[in-house]
């Protein structure tokens, strides 16, 4: 009897006959989001497949879990986390507005206390959800960003140079592109 309550096929028959790719909808899941770079245990937490059985149905599907794709899909966890507590702080500094409202219409002492802690809890509440971003984050970002657009930039100067034959930085080249862009526009 499997210790979790799943269909014994998911951790085994992961793969159709043929090579088709999964034949579980739950192994496809897997299959998916592994190859949109996801973590296997980040895979395991959202499916609730265990990591065991996430691996074997990447390794069947010829999926591998490379650490710099769990770096990257990480960073862009982090990234999203990071924009949904600062949603959640925006949502307390409106609530903030709302008590103080409650607080300059107050007609009882009763009334104007409960208002005032309110606004104290908020405030708060919405000082530990602003997510800080330090200028070492940042200048962190910006290199990263810089460096990926530079990786981008080499890799289209290769693909140009190898398609065409000719050096990037060469004249052949700007009247390829000058002719690209002509017939672009035509289109």
């Amino acid at each position: 009897m499997p210790k979790f309550d799943e269909p014994e096929s998911i951790g085994n028959e992961v793969a159709s006959p043929a090579g088709g790719g999964p034949v579980h909808p739950r192994a496809e899941m897997v299959v998916v989001l592994a190859q949109q770079g996801m973590g296997r245990n980040e895979i395991s937490r959202r499916t609730g497949i265990p990591a065991v059985s996430v691996s074997r149905i990447a390794k069947a599907n010829g999926l591998s879990f490379d650490a710099s794709q769990t770096e990257v899909a990480l960073k862009a966890r982090i990234a999203e986390l990071k924009k949904a507590q600062a949603g959640i702080a925006l949502g307390l500094h409106e609530d903030i507005a709302v008590a103080r409202m409650l607080l300059r219409t107050a007609r009882t002492h009763r009334d104007y206390a409960f208002a005032s802690k309110a606004i104290g809890d908020l405030t708060q509440a919405a000082q530990r959800m602003t997510p800080e971003i330090s200028e070492r984050e940042s200048a962190e970002e910006v290199k990263d960003a810089l460096m990926d657009l530079r990786d981008q930039m080499r890799a289209v100067r290769d693909g140009f140079e190898a398609q065409h034959g000719v050096p990037f930085d060469s004249a052949e080249a700007a009247e390829i592109i000058k002719q690209e862009a002509k017939q672009n526009d035509e289109a």
